[in-house]
């Protein structure tokens, strides 16, 4: 293929939808857009994955490239705003699970009482849970472990863990609400 300027790849691919030329681009502009990914993530796991996305995304979006600048500075702007939004996305979520931990209506069942039964619950409802949920939330909130080092035992990537970790705190919950209704009052 002649070397073909990013503008003439992004007319041709939008021209004829072949994947060759938007192959040119991911091949000319990954290893750009992943370094700029790791500043903003400054880990590799989450970078892939941002890569991956960003590239997906693109495929959508390349109709929206006027040609007005030139192709990099477009592709460094939407890499940017996306980790941007990612990070942002990340913090509110943390947010929120704080609230949700310091919660009384949250927590109070499942850490300020001091109840034998609620513990007893709490280990009924570990022993329901599938043996992969259930290492996932002892590894994660026992043991303190790093999603990204879960994700790397466990030869999955980092989002794949945060919805596995989601799921899993959501079967939980719904375990404990089943066993705390079915217990007798005292």
């Amino acid at each position: 293929m002649v070397h073909l300027s990013d503008q003439e790849l992004v007319a041709l691919y939008l021209t004829t939808g072949s994947d060759q030329y938007f192959a040119q681009i991911y091949t000319r502009h990954r290893q750009r857009v992943y370094q700029k990914c790791l500043y903003y993530t400054g880990n590799t796991f989450d970078s892939e994955d941002y890569v991956q996305e960003i590239f997906v995304r693109l495929t959508r979006k390349l109709h929206s490239y006027k040609g007005d600048a030139k192709f990099t500075t477009w592709l460094h702007t939407v890499t940017v705003n996306y980790c941007i939004d990612q990070l942002r996305k990340q913090q509110q979520d943390q947010a929120l699970w704080r609230v949700y931990l310091l919660d009384p209506f949250h927590t109070s069942d499942w850490s300020s009482t001091h109840d034998e039964s609620h513990y007893q619950v709490f280990d009924q409802v570990l022993k329901k849970l599938p043996k992969n949920q259930r290492e996932l939330l002892l590894a994660k909130y026992e043991a303190g472990a790093q999603i990204k080092d879960i994700a790397l035992r466990q030869d999955l990537t980092t989002s794949a863990v945060k919805m596995r970790i989601k799921r899993a705190r959501d079967r939980a919950r719904s375990l404990y609400d089943k066993f705390v209704a079915e217990e007798p009052v005292q």
